[in-house]
């Protein structure tokens, strides 16, 4: 192993590194990226399983337009926005620290 990369120090827990002067864009900006990272993620996913379903002569698309969500499932997804909410948010429990632009 590098004897450099042995002292690097690791900042996994504490405060989090801030890019911006303005209080709240550094958790705004990384709010936005991890949105769009989700969204990227799951069109992919959405464009494989249509196309496969497609080749199989499977009309996915039109079945998926016209679904109605039991109780259960309803049940269900509300529990996984929660999840993704919690997530998206939790940046804004972080204590951050400014960035050393003297290096």
């Amino acid at each position: 192993m590098d004897p450099a990369a042995q002292s690097l120090p690791v900042d996994a827990e504490g405060r989090r590194p801030a890019f911006f002067s303005g209080d709240g864009v550094d958790q705004l900006v990384t709010m936005v990226l991890e949105l769009a990272t989700e969204l990227w993620v799951l069109r992919e996913r959405v464009f494989v399983i249509e196309a496969v379903a497609d080749r199989h002569g499977l009309p996915l698309k039109a079945e998926v337009e016209a679904y109605v969500f039991s109780d259960a499932e309803r049940a269900a997804l509300e529990a996984m926005r929660g999840t993704m909410m919690r997530q998206l948010f939790r940046t804004l429990n972080r204590d951050h620290r400014p960035v050393d632009t003297d290096a």
